[in-house]
């Protein structure tokens, strides 16, 4: 097992942001991230990077661009979870963001325009978000924009639990993470989601109207296969918390549900196709069916 770590010089200044991001065979993706945090200007943040033990040629890539990278890691993992907790141990911003591979800022100014809202929002608020665009995975086009301020989100209920903010657009403070409280690896897919109900939403979360994040929809969570193991997840993590969906939210989710496994089942591009129709049916943009 080989491990590698770099590290930034002790002496320098702490950034204002963390950016994390865990990676597994993610060569392929991964230079869209890289082209966007080089991009970055008039903002102080590390990039720390935990990959699960890639054998694609991601850590070569990392290596060769070190000199963007603060801090990074490769070694076995047991999932997204744990990866972000082995960051969190290495983070020194007063902010974390968590970016998928394939991830990117929607803009070169992205961090500097969000960072002058992260510099005055604690202690009132402990979460900063804006808004997120689903890109197609092939093409990166942009699909549809999520978000929304949080008075518009809190009452909501979406895929069997209550609305969030959209995680890769939302920037945690640091105290959320004191005391050792971490993500729970028990969740492959609903860890962050698991995150934020149970920490993160004392206070009312900060709304900045920006788009912050291009991400593509062929995600773990987003992939119609994965669909059944998503729902059990919330499943538990509701039972846990003592939240009850609304009646009519819990059929219409079951019966979603039992479509997204029937499409899951079927071949790729007939499934997101499928998929897309009923999206269109509801008045939504394709998602699945653009590459």
């Amino acid at each position: 097992m080989q491990t590698s770590l770099l590290r930034t010089e002790p002496a320098a200044p702490a950034p204002l942001v963390s950016i994390v991001t865990s990676t597994l065979d993610a060569a392929e993706v991964l230079p869209h991230t890289i082209r966007s945090l080089a991009a970055q200007e008039g903002a102080r943040f590390e990039w720390i990077v935990v990959d699960g033990g890639s054998s694609d040629g991601t850590v070569e890539l990392l290596r060769r661009h070190e000199k963007l990278i603060g801090r990074w890691l490769s070694e076995p993992d047991a999932g997204i979870c744990d990866a972000w907790n082995k960051a969190l141990a290495m983070a020194r911003g007063e902010w974390l963001v968590f970016l998928g591979a394939g991830d990117e800022f929607a803009a070169p100014d992205t961090l500097a325009r969000i960072s002058s809202q992260l510099a005055r929002a604690h202690p009132p608020h402990d979460l900063v978000y804006g808004n997120l665009i689903y890109v197609s995975p092939l093409g990166r086009q942009d699909l549809e924009e999520v978000g929304g301020p949080w008075n518009e989100l809190r009452d909501r209920w979406e895929i069997g639990r209550p609305a969030l903010p959209p995680h890769p657009a939302l920037f945690h403070h640091r105290s959320l993470f004191a005391g050792g409280r971490c993500f729970d690896t028990r969740f492959r897919i609903a860890g962050d989601a698991d995150f934020l109900l149970r920490h993160a939403l004392r206070k009312p979360p900060l709304y900045v109207p920006l788009a912050v994040v291009r991400t593509p929809v062929d995600g773990l969570s987003m992939n119609l296969r994965h669909a059944a193991q998503l729902a059990r997840e919330i499943g538990i993590i509701n039972r846990e918390l003592g939240l009850a969906p609304p009646l009519a939210h819990r059929v219409a989710e079951r019966l979603l549900l039992a479509a997204k496994i029937v499409a899951g089942r079927m071949p790729a591009p007939l499934g997101r196709r499928i998929a897309d129709l009923y999206r269109r049916a509801s008045g939504r943009p394709a998602r699945w069916s653009v590459r």
